[in-house]
């Protein structure tokens, strides 16, 4: 029986040399391998952070224009959008700004009413009559039409009275009218005592 014919020292020496360069490759190659991947890892997870940061400044700008448009068209929004009038409330009593009041003038109700010739002037009559908002919240003061008519029912005289013509200059206009508070207005109007037979008031 053969045998193999040792190994000669120059044999053993290459393949222990090849293989110590091998594992000497391979252990310099897994810690590099290693080092890359953290690396990567570590700027993926930055480049996710600052992504994050850079959505929510997005968001957070959107939502700032948003409510400065909103500040600034506070009334066309409320008239656009009457259902989102509770929230807009809300958000202008939070930031300052105004919403205009809401109103109905055929739930004002005249409670008393007096009609007689004008103390100063000639040819004119005095009117007053106290008003009343039936409402079960406030509303703006209104513009107050009158009419007067004759025997016959024809006009003989009518104006449109703005409320800083009929109110005391003590009321606050942009309070509005109170629920259920009488407020008393003295309107004036050319025309003659004995013409007019009957007036008419009407809420705009």
């Amino acid at each position: 029986m053969s045998a193999h014919p040792p190994e000669s020292e120059h044999d053993v020496v290459t393949s222990l040399g090849f293989q110590d360069q091998e594992s000497g490759e391979f252990g310099k190659s897994v810690p590099q391998a290693l080092h890359e991947s953290v690396a990567r890892t570590a700027t993926e997870q930055i480049t996710h952070k600052w992504q994050w940061i850079f959505g929510f400044g997005v968001f957070l700008s959107c939502v700032a224009l948003l409510a400065q448009y909103v500040w600034f068209h506070s009334v066309d929004v409320v008239q656009d959008l009457p259902t989102m009038r509770s929230e807009m409330e809300l958000f202008c009593q939070g930031t300052g700004c105004r919403i205009p009041l809401r109103r109905d003038p055929t739930r004002i109700r005249i409670i008393d009413r007096d009609v007689r010739a004008h103390p100063e002037y000639k040819n004119a009559l005095l009117v007053s009559a106290s008003v009343v908002n039936t409402l079960s919240y406030v509303q703006p003061f209104p513009h107050m039409r009158l009419m007067l008519f004759d025997v016959n029912g024809r006009i003989i005289a009518a104006r449109i009275f703005k409320p800083i013509e009929y109110l005391d200059s003590d009321i606050d206009l942009a309070g509005g009218m109170g629920v259920n508070e009488p407020i008393q207005v003295v309107l004036g109007i050319l025309a003659r005592e004995e013409a007019a037979a009957s007036f008419e008031f009407t809420f705009l």
